[in-house]
């Protein structure tokens, strides 16, 4: 199971964040927050761009839907 919170630090979200659950790969499960996207449901596609012994680097397209 992955977990991975995507914090904002700046901005209209300040102080909000975004949590993400998976299985595994390519969808993963918005499944709440914290401040602006507590309640948030939504779907994460991720991308790897880059992969080796030190490094990763993904890109994230996350659809949300919060009140």
């Amino acid at each position: 199971t992955q977990y991975i919170d995507f914090g904002f630090n700046t901005g209209r979200f300040n102080g909000s964040s975004i949590s993400v659950f998976s299985r595994g790969e390519p969808g993963l499960a918005v499944v709440g927050g914290r401040g602006e996207f507590m309640m948030a449901t939504g779907v994460a596609l991720f991308n790897p761009i880059i992969i080796n012994a030190t490094n990763v680097i993904m890109e994230f397209n996350i659809t949300v839907v919060h009140y």
